[in-house]
C-alpha cells in the first residue's frame, strides 16, 4: 500500500523529522490524537471552514470532496473537473506520493489557471508582517515564527499542485479571520452547528441558508504568492538537512515516509513540544513512546536516565533561549547544568525570585536532591500586610470565538460566560471563614454573556473595599476587553455605561503608552506571587494553579490535615459551597490532588486531558476544559439533560479553581505567622488565624 506525504504529515515533519516515523503508528502514544475535533470546534475552525466555503462559492454552493480514501478523492475531484465544476471544496491533488487536500480549489481549465484557500480559524489584522527584517532595514531574514508553519504548509501545497498541473498558472491564497471587520447580522455563529457522524464530525447548516443571509464577510482572502516564492527559493533550516532547498527537502521526506525510514533529526527545542510521550495509563496498555527512542538512540542513554529532569522541563525556557543554548553545550539533563548557564549577566533582584534566580531554585534542587521548597516570607509577609480584608478570590471562564455571536462584534472578541467568588473574612479573635459568596455562568446559544456577567460581578465586589486576587492576567485581560465593548458601543446604549467602565478602571490595570495604570483597588495577581516568593520541587517548572495546588498541599501539613476532612460543603461553617456537600478534597486514592476529584466535563476527558489539548493557546492552558464545554453548548445540539450536566460540571470547576487560590493562601499564611500545629488540629474543625 502506498505511503503518501500529506500536508499535515509535511508540516510535522518540518517541527522534527523524526516524527515522520512515529506518526499515525497504532503502537506508538501520540497525545496529539487524543481528539483533534474539540480543539477546532473551541477555536472555531469548523465553522469557518464552512463560512469560507459560502463566500467562496458562484451561483451555487462549491461541492465538497467527502470522499476519505485516496483513490476516491482524486476520482471525485477528477470527476467534477470533468463535469466543468470549476469550484470545489477538499480537492484531492496527487504528485508522486505527495497528496493534499486543498481547501478550496478553484480552477478555469480553458485558461490554464488555479486559484487554492488554505483556510485557518487564525486571526488576521491589516497590520500582520508576514516576514522578519534586519533591525532599521528592508532585508528580509526570514519568516515570523507565528505564521511559518501556515506558509509553509501552502508553499507545500502549490509544490504539489503546479507539479500535478503542469502549464497551469497557480495562485495561492490564505483564508484568514479578519480581526478587522465587523458581523453585520445578529447570530452569525448560530448557522453553524456540528454534529457526531459515526466516528468523525460534521458541520450542520441551517437549511436553505444562503450567502446573502450571512451578510459582509468577515474572513479574508490574503495572496500569498510573494511570501510561498520567498520559502520555495530558500534554503531549508533544517538542522537534519541544512541548506537543501526547498524541492529536495520534500522529496527526502517523501522518500523516508514511503520507505518507512526513520530521520535521525538532533536533539532540539521541539523535544519541548513532542506529543509523542507516553502517559502512565499509555504504559499500562503497552504503548512505546517515540520521544523515549529518539533520546535513547541519539544521545545514547539508557530509558532509566531518559526518566531523569530534563532541561526541557525548566521554569520558562523560551524567553531567553536558554533551551537552546544548553541543547548546543550537550546539556540535555537538569543534572548537567551549571550556575554559569543560568546567570549568563548580574541579578540584580533584591526580593523574592528572579526569573533566572527561579530557574536556577529548581536546577541547584534537582542537583542536590533537596526536596525542600522555597518561600521568601519576609517578601510575602510585606505582600500580605498591604492587603486590605475581607479578601476576594476571583476566576473566569472564557472564549474567544471567531464567528462573532451577535451584530457588530469582531470575530475573537473576548466572551466572559463564567466566574466563582470566594471570599475570606476575619471572625472574632483573629480567626477566618471561607465563604463561596457567589458565582455566575451563562451558555445561551448565541448570546454574548458578557454584560451580565461584569453587572453581576460588579454587585460581587462593590460592598467593601477587600483586596481582590486573580491568578495570572487572564481576568484582568478580560475586564479590559469588556471595558472596550461597553465603550465602543457594542451592547448600544446602556443606563449604567459610567459606573461599569468607572468599576473596570478600579480593579484593573492598563498600558497608556509605556506607562502602566493601576486602579485604585487593582486586583493582585497570585500568579506574580508564586513566580517570585514560592518554588516548590513538586510543581518543577510550571507555576499553573493545577501544579501550584498539589505542591502546596504536598509541602503544607496543615492542608493535608484540615481538608482531608469534609469541612468543605454546602452546610458547613468554616468552607461554605455553593456545589459540593460534605467534600473531602485531600484524598491519597486521587494523590492528595483535589483536581483529580473533579467530575470529567465530558464522558471519558478528564480536565487534565482537556486542558491540554490548548496548553499552547496563549491564557488558555488552565481553561481549555471549560472553553471546550462552553463551545459544544454553543455548537452542538446537545440535549438538555446533557447541558445541565456540563453546567454542573463547570460550576465545579470554577469553585475548585478559587477555592484553591484560598488554600494556597492559607498555606502562605500559616507558614508566615506559624500559627499552626498539627497536633492541636487533629480532629478538630475549628477556624484558624488570619494576618
Amino acid at each position: 500500500m502506498e505511503r503518501h506525504l500529506t500536508k499535515s504529515r509535511f508540516k510535522l515533519a518540518c517541527e522534527c523529522e523524526t516524527k515522520l516515523y512515529y506518526t499515525r503508528k497504532k503502537d506508538y502514544a501520540d497525545q496529539s490524537a487524543i481528539d483533534p475535533f474539540l480543539r477546532e470546534l473551541a477555536k472555531g475552525g469548523y465553522q469557518v471552514g464552512e463560512l469560507a466555503r459560502y463566500f467562496f462559492s458562484d451561483v451555487n454552493l462549491a461541492p465538497i470532496v467527502i470522499e476519505t480514501g485516496y483513490d476516491e478523492a482524486l476520482n471525485k475531484t477528477r470527476e467534477l473537473i470533468e463535469r466543468k465544476v470549476s469550484r470545489i471544496a477538499e480537492a484531492a491533488v496527487k504528485y508522486g506520493n505527495l497528496f493534499i487536500r486543498a481547501d478550496l480549489f478553484h480552477i478555469d481549465v480553458d485558461r490554464k489557471h488555479i486559484n487554492f484557500y488554505e483556510v485557518k480559524s487564525k486571526s488576521y489584522s491589516s497590520s500582520e508582517e508576514f516576514y522578519t527584517y534586519k533591525r532599521n532595514t528592508d532585508e528580509i531574514t526570514g519568516l515570523k515564527s507565528e505564521w511559518k508553519s501556515y506558509l509553509y504548509d501552502v508553499a507545500f501545497q502549490k509544490y504539489v499542485i503546479t507539479n500535478a498541473y503542469p502549464g497551469y498558472k497557480v495562485n495561492a491564497f490564505l483564508t484568514l479571520v479578519n480581526k478587522d471587520a465587523k458581523a453585520t447580522v445578529e447570530g452569525l455563529n448560530q448557522f453553524f452547528k456540528v454534529q457526531k457522524s459515526g466516528n468523525s464530525y460534521e458541520v450542520i447548516v441551517t437549511p436553505g441558508l444562503t450567502k446573502d443571509q450571512l451578510g459582509k464577510s468577515v474572513l479574508i482572502d490574503i495572496p500569498v504568492d510573494d511570501v510561498i516564492d520567498y520559502i520555495l527559493n530558500s534554503k531549508s533550516e533544517s538542522k537534519a538537512y541544512p541548506g537543501y532547498n526547498f524541492a529536495d527537502y520534500i522529496n527526502v521526506l517523501s522518500e523516508a515516509y514511503r520507505k518507512d525510514e526513520k530521520i535521525p533529526a538532533p536533539i532540539s527545542k521541539e523535544c519541548k513540544k513532542c506529543s509523542f510521550y507516553t502517559t502512565p495509563e499509555d504504559e499500562k496498555n503497552n504503548l512505546k513512546s517515540g520521544m523515549r527512542e529518539c533520546w535513547m538512540e541519539k544521545i545514547k542513554i539508557s530509558g532509566e536516565k531518559f526518566n531523569s529532569p530534563k532541561v526541557t522541563e525548566i521554569f520558562g525556557l523560551y524567553a531567553p533561549k536558554l533551551l537552546e543554548s544548553l541543547i548546543e553545550k550537550q546539556k540535555y539533563f537538569i543534572v548537567d547544568v551549571e550556575e554559569s548557564d543560568i546567570f549568563t549577566k548580574p541579578d540584580n533582584s533584591t526580593q523574592g525570585l528572579s526569573w533566572t534566580g527561579r530557574r536556577w531554585e529548581q536546577i541547584s534542587r534537582v542537583i542536590k536532591g533537596d526536596q525542600n521548597f522555597f518561600l521568601d516570607k519576609q517578601g510575602l509577609r510585606e505582600e500580605m500586610n498591604s492587603w486590605k480584608w475581607p479578601l476576594h478570590f476571583i476566576d473566569f471562564e472564557t472564549s474567544m470565538p471567531a464567528i462573532p455571536f451577535t451584530r457588530n462584534a469582531r470575530p475573537y472578541e473576548g466572551i466572559a460566560f463564567q466566574y466563582s467568588h470566594h471570599i475570606v473574612s476575619k471572625q472574632n479573635g483573629g480567626d477566618y471563614r471561607i465563604i463561596h459568596q457567589n458565582q455566575f455562568i451563562k451558555t445561551d446559544r448565541g448570546i454574548n454573556p458578557n454584560l451580565d456577567f461584569i453587572r453581576t460581578l460588579k454587585n460581587d465586589l462593590s460592598g467593601d473595599e477587600g483586596t481582590i486576587f486573580r491568578y495570572h492576567r487572564h481576568e484582568n485581560t478580560y475586564l479590559r476587553y469588556i471595558y472596550n465593548q461597553i465603550n465602543s458601543g457594542l451592547f448600544g446604549e446602556i443606563e449604567d455605561k459610567d459606573d461599569l467602565l468607572i468599576f473596570i478602571d478600579s480593579i484593573t490595570n492598563k498600558k497608556e503608552g509605556k506607562t502602566k495604570i493601576c486602579g485604585c483597588r487593582d486586583m493582585v495577581d497570585q500568579w506574580e506571587l508564586v513566580a517570585h516568593y514560592y518554588y516548590s520541587p513538586m510543581s518543577g517548572g510550571s507555576t499553573s494553579l493545577k501544579k501550584i495546588l498539589p505542591a502546596a498541599i504536598h509541602d503544607s501539613p496543615f492542608l493535608k490535615d484540615k481538608y482531608s476532612k469534609p469541612v468543605c460543603g454546602i452546610k458547613m461553617d468554616e468552607v461554605t459551597s455553593l456545589n459540593f456537600d460534605s467534600q473531602i478534597w485531600i484524598d491519597p486514592e486521587y494523590d492528595n490532588d483535589p483536581y483529580k476529584k473533579l467530575p470529567p466535563v465530558f464522558d471519558g476527558y478528564s480536565r487534565e486531558k482537556l486542558d491540554g489539548m490548548f496548553s499552547d493557546m496563549d491564557e488558555v492552558a488552565d481553561g481549555g476544559a471549560a472553553m471546550a464545554a462552553y463551545a459544544k453548548l454553543q455548537f452542538f445540539d446537545t440535549p438538555e439533560d446533557q447541558r445541565e450536566s456540563i453546567k454542573e460540571a463547570l460550576y465545579k470547576y470554577c469553585e475548585l479553581d478559587t477555592l484553591a487560590m484560598v488554600m494556597l493562601w492559607e498555606f502562605w499564611n500559616e507558614q508566615i505567622n506559624n500559627q499552626f500545629s498539627l497536633q492541636d488540629h487533629v480532629g478538630s474543625n475549628k477556624n484558624h488565624k488570619a494576618t
